[in-house]
């Protein structure tokens, strides 16, 4: 396979197995598309629950990932946003953006809904841990990048950066409230600096790893380190005898979700921001109920809020960028799988130098 048609990518073998392979080069299909030189791409939470096999539908040699800048390298007829040589931020799923659930900012509901690199149950788009990958609808799914703005500023506004928003937007939290962010993972430390914007009185952050703890303190949190002890009684010490107001779940797990419930006070907000696959609910409904419990599930929504973000980062009161733990060449890219499965480091980026 000759150079001009093939390109490197890291790609889904199956359970515990990720490689570095030569695969064809995406080609346009549709008129809309846009086939991007990728230039940065992250290495997210949910792509390791691909690792482990726990997304249904996935083939093996499925290339990965959803969080990712580039260039456009070459544009559909019908695309008339973008133009060659053109830096964008993608979303990391695709809606048409004109169906009557797309214009209710409901994107979940559009016939076109699919997710780049999680398989055919997420619609089937192949990912972006790739040298090069086709963009449908690229009007739509691409966000230019502003003058002066560095890419990496721009990388998680299609992702983490938009789902931590999202959840502290749908989340109804406020000023003056207790916020507890469970989980000091990439998705939670944004949260807390996303927190931040909304005037609550504490953002408490609750983790195991020290070193996140830490990070957190940086963005604004109250650290709750709950490897010393209940973090629900730690938080009532903190606050004078208060639970929060609002819990964000930012895991994805059954201990997180177990401890979302315990620090949620009588009438708080659950938002559940993490991924959750097969954990089962803490409490009965008939608890929840008792409690006064509202129950939110939040998926990101890009396309609501990444001119908001932007603007954000234009102005410096967010710098997403750091979370970023390590920038590593593609051909390293399982090595850095394992390292962040490993919780020991926090969030790779895959650079792609030519």
């Amino acid at each position: 396979m000759g150079l001009s048609q093939s390109m490197r990518a890291v790609c889904w073998f199956g359970p515990g197995e990720v490689g570095v392979v030569e695969v064809p080069k995406p080609q346009l299909e549709r008129d809309d598309d846009v086939v991007l030189r990728v230039t940065s791409a992250a290495v997210c939470g949910s792509d390791l629950h691909a690792l482990h096999g726990k997304i249904p539908k996935l083939a093996p040699g499925t290339v990965l990932g959803h969080e990712f800048v580039g260039v456009v390298e070459e544009a559909g007829p019908a695309v008339q946003r973008l133009s060659v040589g053109q830096r964008c931020a993608g979303a990391m799923f695709v809606a048409c953006g004109r169906c009557a659930a797309c214009l209710a900012g409901r994107h979940l509901k559009c016939a076109a809904y699919a997710m780049f690199g999680l398989g055919d149950l997420m619609g089937g788009l192949q990912g972006a841990q790739a040298e090069y990958m086709r963009v449908p609808i690229a009007d739509m799914t691409l966000c230019p990048i502003p003058d002066g703005m560095e890419d990496e500023a721009a990388l998680f506004t299609g992702d983490i950066l938009a789902t931590a928003y999202t959840g502290c937007v749908e989340s109804g939290m406020g000023p003056g409230d207790v916020v507890a962010v469970v989980g000091a993972g990439p998705v939670g430390l944004l949260t807390v600096a996303c927190a931040r914007l909304f005037g609550p009185a504490t953002v408490f952050a609750i983790d195991l790893v020290p070193a996140r703890l830490d990070l957190a303190r940086e963005l604004g949190a109250f650290p709750i380190d709950a490897s010393q002890g209940d973090p629900a009684e730690l938080l009532r010490q903190a606050t004078g005898g208060a639970r929060a107001d609002v819990v964000i779940e930012a895991v994805g797990n059954q201990s997180a979700l177990e401890t979302a419930w315990k620090v949620a006070g009588i009438g708080a907000t659950v938002a559940l921001v993490g991924i959750l696959v097969s954990e089962s609910w803490p409490q009965s409904a008939g608890n929840a109920w008792l409690r006064n419990l509202s129950i939110k599930t939040i998926v990101g929504q890009p396309y609501r809020h990444r001119q908001t973000l932007l603007r954000l980062i234009q102005s410096g009161v967010l710098q997403p960028q750091a979370i970023i733990s390590e920038r590593v060449p593609l051909a390293e890219a399982p090595e850095a799988y394992a390292r962040m499965d490993s919780r020991l480091t926090l969030k790779p980026v895959l650079k792609f130098e030519r």
